[in-house]
């Protein structure tokens, strides 16, 4: 007892001195950091001391010496008054001109601050001015440039000017560039204008005109430029053109642009004209497509229809698809580029979808609902180059009918009699096929109506054989039944029909469950007034009993492993 007494002091000395330990520790921090926090304070406020001292220097010197000579004036006012206009003029000089006076502090203050606002002003100057690239050539200044991209934009302009050369001798086109700062009296030039000065600083025979560009790329120059100009806008003016169209113009941006030109490269108005309003005929080959008649062809391509016959003469009788045709495309040197707007009405085609469904045998497949193509409303906007269709964008689309999706109807039902074809004394079922077969297997062992005035059918199948429900309904009754049908099942269905399962074995379903065609409900037996396993199934219509054979149908039934693959 004594050593657990001991031990039990030993671990509480432990324990306390632990925890003092722990507690001296954090004091000791917390100490630390309060005087490293009172040490950043007292640095803080010595710097704030030294900036006041030095901020404050200039005028306590001023004020010591404007102090002392005050004194030396009052004094000298007694020695006479020659001492005392030579102190006044002594502390004058001393309060604005000496070591620390106004002045001079003022030169301390000012001096920077104004170097400041000159520096600042230099570097505005500079900003403001305005820089350009001087171009010199064959010794001549030509101009300024604002880019270096404008010097190469004229260097190529005259590289395409002087390809109509026919000296062997080609024209030197290097250049010098400098750097400047623009005058009001230099002269600022375009890439077009530099272009021209370069060819006249040159030794060609030039003559002023208008150069004929495509695309950028230089043609040919002629004299008069409204002429060609009037002819193309004619062109486009009278191009032919079915329905109404807008936004007709060129393909290829078109330029006549005035200046300096070889002599060379000058060509007559009327060669021009011919040349840029020429087409020509080229042949191509194309594959038939789907649908495709001559007339759509020979309508895109801007054919007739014997010129299309003569080039195909295996097409008079119809084409097919895949088919090798031959046409001709007439492109134009300059292709015309326009755009209609039409209204067209075009199909949505339906999708397809598969359902299992226990409404059929397993291996049947049916159209539950036919499927049906959507009507759309498009306004689009086609693009034709040269009569030929080259693009489309629809501008608005309107459905006008919604496509019907086409359901497949997969059945799964799979209960069948042992023998579909023989089930019924030797001969199958042929009824309506609304209700499914209730057992899975089994024969038909009594009939409807029979000498004991039977009001369903007797399904024979061994104990404890599936039952299912043979359509859709909800359960209203489940257990047994004291009136000699045992345990059973009576399922109510839409349209005032109902079915009854008896002599179960035991029942699955339960009063108030929804149920499908095909899900089970019980199990074969021999329960009640039976003599035998077997399943009786009534069929009845506002609580009259009706021949079950007239809903069942086992002509297309087969068992699961015997379904064709």
């Amino acid at each position: 007892m004594k050593i657990f007494t001991a031990l039990a002091v030993r671990a509480g000395l432990c324990t306390f001195k632990f925890l003092s330990a722990i507690l001296l520790a954090i004091i000791r921090s917390v100490k630390f950091i309060f005087s490293e926090i009172c040490g950043i304070i007292r640095l803080i406020k010595n710097i704030i001391c030294w900036i006041f001292r030095e901020a404050t220097e200039s005028y306590r010197s001023r004020l010591e010496l404007s102090n002392r000579l005050s004194k030396e004036v009052r004094l000298a006012k007694k020695e006479g008054k020659s001492e005392y206009i030579k102190a006044l003029l002594k502390f004058f000089y001393s309060f604005f001109c000496g070591e620390n006076g106004v002045f001079y502090t003022a030169f301390n203050w000012i001096l920077p601050l104004v170097s400041i606002a000159f520096l600042v002003g230099v570097i505005r100057y500079g900003s403001s001015l305005e820089y350009g690239i001087a171009v010199e050539y064959n010794g001549k200044e030509l101009g300024i440039i604002s880019a270096e991209a404008d010097f190469v934009k004229a260097e190529r302009d005259v590289q395409q000017r002087i390809s109509y050369n026919e000296n062997d001798k080609a024209i030197d086109l290097s250049s010098k560039l400098s750097l400047r700062i623009i005058s009001d009296d230099d002269n600022i030039v375009s890439a077009g204008q530099l272009a021209d000065k370069m060819l006249e600083a040159s030794d060609e025979e030039l003559i002023k005109a208008y150069g004929v560009y495509i695309d950028g790329q230089f043609i040919c120059s002629v004299e008069d430029s409204k002429r060609v100009q009037k002819a193309l806008d004619d062109r486009l003016l009278n191009y032919d053109v079915e329905g109404i169209v807008r936004d007709i113009e060129y393909v290829n941006k078109i330029e006549l642009k005035e200046g300096i030109y070889l002599i060379s490269s000058l060509q007559k108005e009327h060669d021009v004209i011919k040349l840029l309003t020429s087409s020509k005929e080229k042949k191509q080959v194309l594959f038939a497509k789907e649908e495709q008649t001559v007339l759509d062809i020979i309508h895109e391509y801007g054919m007739d229809l014997d010129e299309f016959n003569k080039l195909n003469p295996s097409a008079e009788k119809g084409i097919r698809t895949g088919q090798l045709l031959y046409v001709v495309k007439h492109e134009n040197y300059l292709p015309i580029k326009y755009i209609r707007e039409m209204e067209t009405l075009s199909f949505i085609d339906y999708q397809t979808m598969e359902v299992e469904t226990s409404s059929l045998n397993v291996g049947s497949r049916v159209t539950l609902v036919k499927g049906e193509r959507g009507e759309k409303k498009s306004n689009i906007e086609i693009t034709y180059i040269d009569g030929i269709e080259s693009g489309r964008k629809v501008l608005e689309s309107v459905v006008l009918k919604n496509p019907v999706v086409e359901t497949i109807g997969i059945g799964t039902y799979s209960a069948s009699p042992d023998n579909p074809e023989t089930v019924y004394f030797g001969y199958p079922l042929t009824g309506s096929g609304e209700m499914g077969w209730p057992v899975d297997g089994g024969w038909v062992s009594d009939s409807f109506i029979s000498d004991r005035n039977h009001k369903g059918l007797d399904i024979a199948a061994p104990e404890n054989t599936e039952i299912y429900a043979a359509q859709d309904g909800i359960v209203v009754s489940a257990g047994w039944n004291s009136g000699g049908y045992g345990n059973v099942v009576m399922i109510e269905h839409e349209n005032g029909y109902a079915t009854v399962y008896a002599h179960m074995i035991s029942v699955y379903a339960v009063e108030g469950q929804q149920v499908s065609k095909g899900q089970l409900i019980g199990f074969v037996g021999n329960t009640g007034n039976s003599f035998g396993n077997h399943c009786h199934f009534e069929v009845r219509h506002q609580g009259i009993c009706l021949d079950p054979t007239l809903f069942l149908n086992t002509i297309d039934m087969k068992k699961p492993e015997e379904t064709d693959e």
